[in-house]
């Protein structure tokens, strides 16, 4: 692997980190939908009457933000994993052709 490689290849775990971290700030903000959801949905069953609009509407953001902080856990699982085998790759001296077709060693 030459020079010019390696600085690709560390230009893009540099890249790929600050796209993790994005998408760790967006599954904090869907874990918050998921929560203000939960709170309207308790605010449409405990009221001083029963608010079938608020109930809808917190069970509704509440189930998108769930599914949205799982969707961003999987980036974020695999985002790490690629990452690593960026790195991996760099220590060994692998080409970004022989990661691809995986061979043994690299």
């Amino acid at each position: 692997m030459d020079r010019a490689e390696k600085n690709r290849l560390s230009r893009e775990v540099r890249m790929q980190t600050e796209a993790l971290k994005r998408i760790a700030r967006w599954k904090g903000y869907a874990l918050c939908l998921s929560a203000a959801g939960a709170a309207v949905f308790y605010g449409g069953v405990r009221g001083s009457a029963l608010h079938p609009l608020l109930i809808v509407l917190g069970i509704g953001a509440a189930v998108a933000g769930l599914v949205g902080a799982m969707v961003f856990n999987l980036g974020l699982k695999n985002g790490r994993r690629n990452v690593r085998a960026i790195l991996n790759a760099l220590e060994e001296g692998c080409t970004e052709h022989e990661m691809e077709i995986d061979l043994p060693g690299c």
